[in-house]
Protein backbone atom coordinates (compact mmCIF):
# COMPACT_ATOMS: atom_id res chain seq x y z
CA UNK A 1 0.00 0.00 0.00
CA UNK A 2 1.52 3.41 -1.09
CA UNK A 3 1.80 6.42 1.38
CA UNK A 4 -0.96 8.61 -0.17
CA UNK A 5 -3.50 5.12 0.35
CA UNK A 6 -2.72 4.88 4.02
CA UNK A 7 -2.61 8.23 5.00
CA UNK A 8 -6.29 8.67 3.17
CA UNK A 9 -7.19 5.29 5.13
CA UNK A 10 -6.35 6.94 8.46
CA UNK A 11 -8.17 10.25 7.70
CA UNK A 12 -10.94 8.18 6.93
CA UNK A 13 -11.08 6.03 10.22
CA UNK A 14 -10.48 9.33 11.73
CA UNK A 15 -13.13 11.44 10.12
CA UNK A 16 -15.49 7.83 11.15
CA UNK A 17 -14.79 7.38 14.52
CA UNK A 18 -15.13 11.95 15.37
CA UNK A 19 -18.48 11.46 13.33
CA UNK A 20 -19.74 8.08 15.77
CA UNK A 21 -18.18 10.62 18.97
CA UNK A 22 -20.01 13.54 18.08
CA UNK A 23 -23.02 11.51 17.37
CA UNK A 24 -22.94 9.81 20.63
CA UNK A 25 -22.30 13.09 22.50
CA UNK A 26 -25.12 14.76 20.80
CA UNK A 27 -27.53 11.38 21.44
CA UNK A 28 -26.50 11.83 25.47
CA UNK A 29 -26.63 15.41 25.88
CA UNK A 30 -30.34 15.28 24.59
CA UNK A 31 -31.32 12.57 26.74
CA UNK A 32 -30.34 14.88 29.38
CA UNK A 33 -32.24 17.71 28.68
CA UNK A 34 -34.85 15.55 28.04
CA UNK A 35 -35.02 13.68 31.62
CA UNK A 36 -33.19 11.23 30.39
CA UNK A 37 -35.37 8.89 27.52
CA UNK A 38 -35.71 9.03 23.91
CA UNK A 39 -38.61 6.87 22.24
CA UNK A 40 -37.67 5.94 18.87
CA UNK A 41 -40.21 5.56 16.03
CA UNK A 42 -40.79 2.82 13.14
CA UNK A 43 -38.93 5.51 11.27
CA UNK A 44 -35.81 5.11 13.26
CA UNK A 45 -36.42 8.82 14.24
CA UNK A 46 -35.95 10.00 18.29
CA UNK A 47 -37.85 12.21 19.78
CA UNK A 48 -37.27 13.06 24.24
CA UNK A 49 -40.20 11.75 26.25
CA UNK A 50 -42.43 13.81 26.90
CA UNK A 51 -41.91 15.57 23.43
CA UNK A 52 -45.19 16.20 21.55
CA UNK A 53 -45.45 14.41 18.10
CA UNK A 54 -46.59 16.39 15.88
CA UNK A 55 -45.38 14.61 12.32
CA UNK A 56 -47.56 12.31 10.55
CA UNK A 57 -46.78 8.89 11.69
CA UNK A 58 -46.23 6.59 8.50
CA UNK A 59 -48.99 5.90 5.60
CA UNK A 60 -51.58 5.43 8.13
CA UNK A 61 -54.94 8.07 8.01
CA UNK A 62 -56.88 9.36 10.70
CA UNK A 63 -60.92 8.52 10.58
CA UNK A 64 -60.88 11.84 8.93
CA UNK A 65 -59.06 10.45 5.50
CA UNK A 66 -56.34 12.72 6.75
CA UNK A 67 -52.35 11.90 7.74
CA UNK A 68 -52.40 10.17 11.38
CA UNK A 69 -50.76 12.85 13.71
CA UNK A 70 -51.20 12.37 17.61
CA UNK A 71 -51.26 14.69 19.34
CA UNK A 72 -53.88 16.52 17.14
CA UNK A 73 -53.77 20.34 17.55
CA UNK A 74 -56.49 22.13 19.49
CA UNK A 75 -57.41 24.32 16.10
CA UNK A 76 -57.50 20.79 14.65
CA UNK A 77 -59.79 19.53 17.22
CA UNK A 78 -62.14 22.51 17.14
CA UNK A 79 -62.29 22.29 13.11
CA UNK A 80 -63.00 18.41 13.26
CA UNK A 81 -65.94 18.96 16.15
CA UNK A 82 -67.51 21.91 14.09
CA UNK A 83 -67.34 20.18 10.85
CA UNK A 84 -68.84 16.79 12.50
CA UNK A 85 -71.76 19.58 14.39
CA UNK A 86 -73.03 20.59 11.26
CA UNK A 87 -74.56 17.50 10.53
CA UNK A 88 -76.76 18.12 13.03
CA UNK A 89 -77.44 21.87 13.53
CA UNK A 90 -79.63 24.63 11.67
CA UNK A 91 -77.26 27.21 10.32
CA UNK A 92 -77.15 30.54 7.62
CA UNK A 93 -73.75 29.24 6.71
CA UNK A 94 -71.71 25.41 6.57
CA UNK A 95 -68.58 25.70 5.48
CA UNK A 96 -67.22 22.28 6.34
CA UNK A 97 -68.59 18.81 6.71
CA UNK A 98 -67.79 15.39 8.04
CA UNK A 99 -70.36 12.45 9.05
CA UNK A 100 -70.50 12.09 12.85
CA UNK A 101 -69.36 7.94 13.11
CA UNK A 102 -68.34 6.32 16.30
CA UNK A 103 -64.85 6.12 15.08
CA UNK A 104 -64.69 9.49 14.71
CA UNK A 105 -66.08 10.87 18.00
CA UNK A 106 -63.20 7.67 19.63
CA UNK A 107 -60.59 8.91 17.77
CA UNK A 108 -60.95 12.40 19.41
CA UNK A 109 -61.89 11.28 22.67
CA UNK A 110 -58.70 8.95 22.08
CA UNK A 111 -56.68 12.65 21.16
CA UNK A 112 -58.06 14.20 24.16
CA UNK A 113 -55.48 11.87 26.49
CA UNK A 114 -52.76 12.79 24.63
CA UNK A 115 -52.78 16.59 24.35
CA UNK A 116 -52.88 19.86 26.28
CA UNK A 117 -55.61 21.20 25.20
CA UNK A 118 -57.54 24.73 26.83
CA UNK A 119 -61.14 23.02 26.11
CA UNK A 120 -60.52 19.69 27.06
CA UNK A 121 -62.97 19.56 29.23
CA UNK A 122 -65.60 20.87 27.13
CA UNK A 123 -64.43 18.86 23.73
CA UNK A 124 -64.46 15.60 25.82
CA UNK A 125 -68.36 17.01 27.17
CA UNK A 126 -69.20 17.47 23.69
CA UNK A 127 -67.96 14.13 22.78
CA UNK A 128 -68.90 11.95 24.93
CA UNK A 129 -72.81 13.34 25.08
CA UNK A 130 -72.43 12.32 20.80
CA UNK A 131 -70.84 8.84 21.71
CA UNK A 132 -74.22 7.90 23.68
CA UNK A 133 -76.25 9.30 20.47
CA UNK A 134 -77.66 12.45 22.32
CA UNK A 135 -77.40 15.58 20.20
CA UNK A 136 -80.25 17.40 21.77
CA UNK A 137 -77.92 20.31 22.00
CA UNK A 138 -76.10 20.00 18.99
CA UNK A 139 -76.77 23.88 18.44
CA UNK A 140 -75.27 25.40 21.44
CA UNK A 141 -72.37 22.63 21.06
CA UNK A 142 -71.85 24.12 17.59
CA UNK A 143 -71.86 27.76 18.89
CA UNK A 144 -69.17 26.84 21.86
CA UNK A 145 -66.72 25.45 19.08
CA UNK A 146 -68.03 28.58 16.70
CA UNK A 147 -67.35 30.89 19.13
CA UNK A 148 -63.98 29.38 20.10
CA UNK A 149 -62.63 29.50 16.50
CA UNK A 150 -63.80 33.08 16.25
CA UNK A 151 -66.76 32.73 13.79
CA UNK A 152 -68.89 35.29 13.15
CA UNK A 153 -71.44 34.17 10.01
CA UNK A 154 -73.21 30.27 10.81
CA UNK A 155 -74.51 30.43 14.25
CA UNK A 156 -76.97 27.28 14.81
CA UNK A 157 -80.05 28.03 15.03
CA UNK A 158 -81.48 25.13 16.47
CA UNK A 159 -81.33 21.30 16.00
CA UNK A 160 -82.23 19.50 12.48
CA UNK A 161 -85.24 16.89 12.36
CA UNK A 162 -84.39 13.42 10.91
CA UNK A 163 -85.23 14.49 7.89
CA UNK A 164 -83.39 17.73 7.07
CA UNK A 165 -80.44 16.15 8.34
CA UNK A 166 -80.71 13.13 6.05
CA UNK A 167 -81.01 16.10 2.91
CA UNK A 168 -78.03 17.59 4.77
CA UNK A 169 -75.67 14.39 4.58
CA UNK A 170 -76.86 13.65 0.77
CA UNK A 171 -76.41 17.00 -0.53
CA UNK A 172 -72.88 17.03 0.75
CA UNK A 173 -70.12 16.42 -2.48
CA UNK A 174 -67.19 15.63 -0.04
CA UNK A 175 -66.05 15.71 3.40
CA UNK A 176 -63.88 18.67 4.60
CA UNK A 177 -62.66 20.76 7.84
Amino acid sequence: MTTTKKRALIILIILLFGTVTACSVFIYFSERESGGRTIWDDNGLGKADGEEDTQPTGDKENPFGEPFISPIKEDIMQQYIHALSHQKVEAEKKWSFYEITDDRILYLLNELDYGDYTYKETYREILNRWYQKDFSEADRDHNRIWSLLGGTVGKAEGVLSKKEEKQFIESQRSEHR
